[in-house]
């Protein structure tokens, strides 16, 4: 069982994570995310949730080389109509536009934007109606924070080294 256990801990000295490199992820730690405030109460959650799910991915140092600033967005969009004219589902789109730039010059590194889009049924049950859309809310909020790190590290792995 030593000799297992040996050669286990052994496999793992290598260890590196699955997705990204280790410049991607040093470059993550070496930054700092700005949120908007959006036009309403709507883009503020949704960029909440953002940040949140960017927080989880990221430990930004006391000195950032980078920061990331995001414009977030909600728009409900009714799709079909029952028999008495109500939508009876919709799609929730959350968008994120994003600059990188960086710290000490402000200098812009990169632009863009992440958008996702999730459905939900209408129920005519009014908390029902607000849980279904509170959580379409965070799986696209998730998917865009998602998107916008990937895109941030093709970004950032195509800047010429120091």
């Amino acid at each position: 069982t030593a000799l297992t256990l040996s050669i286990t801990l052994s496999a793992c000295a290598g260890f590196q994570p699955l997705h990204g490199t280790q410049s991607a992820q040093a470059a993550f730690s070496d930054m700092s995310v700005i949120m908007g405030e959006g036009s309403d109460e709507g883009d503020r959650a949704a960029g909440f949730l953002i940040q949140q799910h960017l927080a989880d991915r990221m430990s930004p140092n006391d000195k950032p080389t980078y920061q990331l600033i995001i414009e977030p967005s909600v728009k409900q969009i009714g799709l079909g109509l029952s028999g008495q004219d109500f939508a009876t589902r919709f799609d929730r789109l959350v968008r994120a536009k994003w600059t990188l730039m960086q710290t000490k010059d402000g200098k812009i590194v990169a632009r863009g934007s992440a958008d996702r889009t999730a459905t939900y049924s209408a129920d005519r049950d009014p908390y029902r109606l607000l849980s279904t859309s509170d959580e379409a809310t965070k799986r696209a909020a998730q998917a865009v924070a998602d998107e916008l790190l990937s895109d941030i590290a093709s970004e950032i792995a195509a800047l010429p080294t120091p």
